[in-house]
């Protein structure tokens, strides 16, 4: 098996694995796990997360995302009777 240069066609489905007659089926893969392609079919490792704040409360807590504007986005935490706001970095 050569060296496969693209996965523009990202993670081909059980149907598409056997369709040899496409150029799909040259630039696919069978699984892609912790991967992110980008547009031009580079396949690079998913990034992390990162430990911002501990919650308010240790149990039955929901965490919602909120973008105010473009540049300036949050989540929110909800818990029995609080409210949590964290600022996220754009």
């Amino acid at each position: 098996m050569g060296t496969q240069l693209s996965f523009n066609s990202g993670q081909l489905s059980e149907m598409m694995k056997w369709r040899v007659d496409t150029d799909k089926h040259t630039m696919g893969a069978e699984e892609l796990e912790n991967v992110l392609v980008r547009p031009k079919g580079l396949a690079y490792k998913r990034p992390g997360t990162e430990l911002v704040d501990e919650t308010l409360v240790k149990s039955n807590v929901r965490l919602i995302p909120f973008e105010f504007r473009s540049d300036d986005s949050y989540v929110l935490e909800f818990s029995h009777n609080s409210i949590g706001f964290f600022r996220t970095t754009p």
